[in-house]
């Protein structure tokens, strides 16, 4: 099967303009970036005669230039208008679809809260739109939030306002939610980064679960240091679910008790599930002696007795997908999201063994899926293999693009590296998104459909990086290894009306 190399691969996929190979840009203003372009060195993979890749020079360059944006410098001492800034600044770099015009080119002015933009100097710099964020205190515990956008071409008045009143702990978050409506104004398509990764990694004697910012910022354990954690996911409301395991018990699905840190509540327990809950308590009691303390996470009530390796919720809530151990394989059952009796569920999976279940926004369900001798684990779409047969495949996950729906897998290469593909969900125009740079592997859509995350060691050590699928561009977001990422959309803020004043010019 013959696989076009990336620089016919953007294109072709997506809306822009002609790009160069995959490259690491360092951001403009940021000295992550200059560090990570000196530390990175593209490792040897060997070629692979099946897959008909031809080669390929990492350049660091684009084609055509990015256009300049720049972001108005905090100059106040207030701590949440530091964070504000800094967080919107690093989301636009993240991007890829931006040049961040450095700092120490800003004409000087007054840069207050209530200050003017000086639209005019700024557009002298070579920027295309301008960004003021700002937060000032509202009182003890509240702070007042500012987010303007101008097109200079346009004229002096601001194409995006919004002015918020929050609390001070939500500055971050709220943050990302302002370079997302920013985005909105400025592409005519809302950004992803009011989002978190979530991802499993060895911790001590145990794999556990963790949590990051979008940003890469707050990473965290989430899971018991003395449980083994696996394959991490999220539902819409924010609730993380996971599967543990506790002195090699079976595996059970889990998820965090009660609300979430959202505010979200958690679903109702049914009859059935209630009864369900009872059956599991003395389980639930040797947990709590093995781990020594009470744990915020529980096992969510489903009627298999075996371990169960990995779920996933659809779109809409509805049904659950669920990997379950069975005659020493596993299969992919589905049933409803709530919970329900064994007849309630249905085997969809074919294969002797079947793992890594994920939706589609339209309700797709892919998953891993193989088990004969001497063939390769194979993606499956509603049932039917659509990566090549001819290659292990693992992680998939669905993107969500502005140009429709994609299929994003890991293939194994051989000598232990793999790299990252995309397809259209049935298989069909498969291409190639890394070689060349180490091993590539867990891939996962940002919830806007512009980015994709994965985890690699092409620096030497495994980090967290972004690829830009509008401009090929990559990024390291964090220093951290991990495997089974995923990235969702946070909920929805609570913002008291009152509180809100938003305009879209």
């Amino acid at each position: 099967m013959k696989i076009r190399p990336l620089r016919l691969l953007l294109p072709l996929l997506f809306s822009s303009s002609s790009w160069a190979q995959e490259s690491d840009r360092s951001p403009s203003s940021g000295q992550e970036g200059s560090r990570l372009a000196a530390e990175e060195v593209p490792a040897t993979v060997p070629q692979d005669p099946e897959l008909n890749v031809g080669e390929f020079v990492v350049t660091g360059k684009t084609t055509t230039p990015l256009p300049k944006i720049a972001i108005l410098p905090s100059t106040t001492l207030l701590h949440e208008d530091v964070v504000v800034r800094h967080v919107v600044r690093r989301d636009l770099e993240l991007s890829g679809l931006y040049r961040v015009i450095d700092d120490s080119l800003a004409p000087e002015g007054n840069y207050s809260f209530q200050a003017p933009v000086d639209v005019q100097a700024f557009q002298k710099l070579g920027a295309e739109a301008i960004i003021k964020v700002a937060a000032r205190a509202a009182s003890d515990q509240k702070i007042e939030m500012l987010g303007l956008a101008y097109f200079p071409a346009i004229g002096p008045q601001p194409v995006y306002k919004t002015s918020l009143v929050i609390d001070k702990k939500l500055a971050r978050v709220t943050a990302h939610r302002i370079t997302d409506a920013l985005l909105g104004a400025l592409t005519g398509r809302p950004g992803g980064f009011a989002s978190e990764f979530v991802f499993s990694h060895q911790s001590g004697r145990h794999q556990r679960i963790f949590r990051a910012d979008a940003d890469g910022y707050g990473v965290r354990a989430i899971s018991p240091k003395k449980a083994t954690s696996i394959a991490p996911f999220l539902r819409k409301n924010g609730q993380l679910f996971f599967s543990e395991s506790l002195n090699y018990s079976p595996f059970y699905l889990m998820q965090l008790r009660g609300e979430n840190e959202m505010g979200s509540e958690a679903p109702k327990l049914s009859l059935h599930d209630q009864a369900l809950r009872a059956h599991q308590a003395p389980e639930l009691n040797r947990r709590t002696q093995t781990l020594g303390e009470p744990s915020p996470v529980e096992p969510f009530p489903l009627p298999f007795p075996s371990s169960i390796y990995s779920a996933s919720f659809s779109n809409d809530g509805k049904t659950i997908a669920i990997a379950v151990a069975e005659n020493g394989g596993s299969g992919i059952f589905e049933g409803p999201a709530q919970g329900g009796a064994l007849s309630d569920f249905r085997r969809v999976s074919t294969t002797g063994f079947a793992t890594q279940p994920s939706y589609s926004a339209a309700g797709q369900l892919t998953w891993v899926g193989g088990g004969a001798k001497g063939v390769p684990p194979r993606i499956y779409v509603d049932g039917k293999p659509v990566s090549p047969a001819t290659h292990s495949a693992s992680a998939p996950t669905f993107c969500e693009t502005e140009d429709g729906t994609f299929l994003v897998f890991s293939l194994a290469l051989g000598d232990g590296h793999h790299d990252l593909f995309i397809s259209q969900t049935n298989g069909g125009q498969l291409r190639r998104l890394t070689q060349g740079q180490g091993s590539n592997r867990y891939p996962a859509c940002s919830p806007d459909g512009r980015l994709l995350a994965f985890f690699s060691n092409r620096s030497g050590k495994d980090a967290l990086y972004v690829l830009s699928l509008k401009r090929g561009t990559t990024q390291r977001v964090m220093k951290h290894p991990g495997e089974s990422l995923r990235w969702q959309a946070l909920p929805p803020a609570k913002v008291d009306r009152a509180d809100q004043n938003q305009e879209k010019q």
